[in-house]
């Protein structure tokens, strides 16, 4: 059956009744809207009036149908966006090009932080997370259970190292730590450490 661009009417039919019973304008109570009246004089030092006009409700300004394919509109554009994206992101580990090395690594914390966005998915003996437990153990890490999320080369000093990007369990945090490639039980050691909000 090819694909066409037109719509099934029954399924647009049920979509515009639920939007129409859960998107109903919802009245502000009459005690809010005083207060807020009164909020605004007294912050523009004006005296508000003390007889209130009634004001008639507005009626709708755009109908249902306009409102539905405005939200489609706008879903198709999202979708569109997210799947310009997705290739990228869903590449399979063989095809992505090997991260690079930073070619000269500074060694600051605005560095680290810098270098963060450019990691790739982990890869290399770090992945496994026994290998990468035992790592962060030998070298003293607090929590050497964090959840790797990135990896890269990262040279440190001239002496080459992996940047680990790893999960906190603070919200929106991360921390930055740089291992020699070969850290691994008993050989492990943090050349760089940093954190990124």
């Amino acid at each position: 059956m090819p694909l066409t661009c037109h719509s099934d009417n029954n399924a647009v039919e049920l979509i515009r009744g639920r939007l129409g019973e859960d998107l109903r304008p919802v009245p502000m109570p009459d005690d809010v809207a005083d207060r807020i009246r009164r909020r605004l004089h007294a912050e523009l030092g004006e005296r508000p009036a003390t007889v209130r006009t009634p004001v008639p409700a507005r009626p709708r300004s755009r109908p249902r149908v306009v409102r539905l394919l405005a939200g489609a509109g706008a879903a198709a554009v999202a979708a569109t966006a997210v799947l310009a994206v997705l290739p990228g992101v869903l590449r399979p580990a063989a095809d992505r090009p090997d991260p690079v090395p930073e070619p000269v690594a500074a060694d600051t914390p605005e560095a680290l932080r810098s270098a963060a966005p450019g990691a790739a998915g982990p890869s290399g003996p770090l992945a496994d997370p026994d290998h990468l437990r035992a790592c962060l153990t030998a070298a003293g890490v607090a929590e050497p259970d964090a959840p790797l999320l990135a990896t890269r080369p990262y040279p440190v000093g001239g002496e080459p190292g992996v940047l680990l990007v790893l999960g906190t369990a603070e919200l929106g945090r991360l921390r930055l730590l740089v291992v020699p490639p070969d850290c691994g039980p008993g050989t492990g050691r943090v050349l760089l450490e940093g954190s990124a909000p």
